[in-house]
């Protein structure tokens, strides 16, 4: 259940990269991920809200529910635990797995990013590798942020705070809520189309987001649900190699 990211920090040797980073820079590079973070806490709250609500639902103990945001941290997998567990762990393993799949082409893209750093690091950066962080940090490295490390360290203290935090109120004073109507399903899919925006700069770009869409289009009819999403990025994955700028 848990992501793969960490095991290319570990096998991917790193590059070093970029100017001397000093404090202030990482200071300001902090400052700034806690900024550009905070627009993801206050989503990732109430995902960690519904999240809850649900894990106690399916008969989940609520610290057990929290337990598992503390530990797993993925929000995509934890909801595929929830949604199968009834099934039994087989079809939970190969939802995960499915989901899971997507860290390995963003832990060593990360890897390349962060440059030559401890171990210790690497495996934190790498244990709480999301979606959203992953896809700030993306952002980071194009702006000219000094530190990826600090910032990507701010951003993921903001999601896990909340991911976590959201857990726990859903798991033990949110049992009568509705997740449904929080507009979880559109609330995330505008902060992803946000994070994704400020990165669609050329025509390349354009061309690969479009096939991206197009591609999680079919993946919806031929993929089974876990998969589709690392189904859809492999596939614009290898099309993005293909093209030149």
């Amino acid at each position: 259940v848990l992501n793969f990211s960490w095991w290319w920090h570990l096998r991917v040797p790193a590059i070093a990269v970029g100017p001397t980073i000093t404090p202030m820079r990482s200071s300001a590079s902090f400052r700034r991920g806690l900024r550009d973070g905070f627009p993801v806490f206050l989503a990732v709250v109430m995902f960690g809200v519904a999240y809850g609500v649900i894990a106690v639902q399916i008969g989940l103990a609520p610290w057990l529910a929290v337990v598992s945001s503390v530990v797993i941290v993925s929000g995509a997998a934890q909801f595929a635990l929830a949604g199968l567990l009834a099934g039994g762990p087989g079809p939970v393993l190969v939802a995960t797995t499915g989901l899971a799949l997507r860290h390995l082409p963003m832990s060593a893209k990360l890897a390349d990013l962060i440059g030559d750093r401890p171990l210790s690091t690497r495996i934190r950066l790498a244990w709480v590798l999301t979606d959203e962080t992953f896809g700030l940090t993306l952002r980071a490295s194009q702006t000219g942020v000094p530190d990826l490390v600090a910032y990507k360290s701010a951003t993921d203290l903001m999601l896990y705070s909340a991911w976590v935090s959201g857990t726990a109120v859903g798991a033990f004073v949110g049992r009568s809520l509705d997740p449904a109507a929080f507009g979880i399903d559109v609330l995330f899919a505008l902060l992803f189309l946000g994070l994704a925006a400020p990165l669609i700069r050329t025509r390349r770009d354009w061309l690969v987001a479009g096939l991206a869409v197009i591609a999680a289009l079919l993946a919806t009819l031929v993929l089974p649900d876990a998969w589709q999403i690392t189904g859809a990025a492999t596939a614009a994955a290898f099309v993005g190699t293909a093209i030149r700028d």
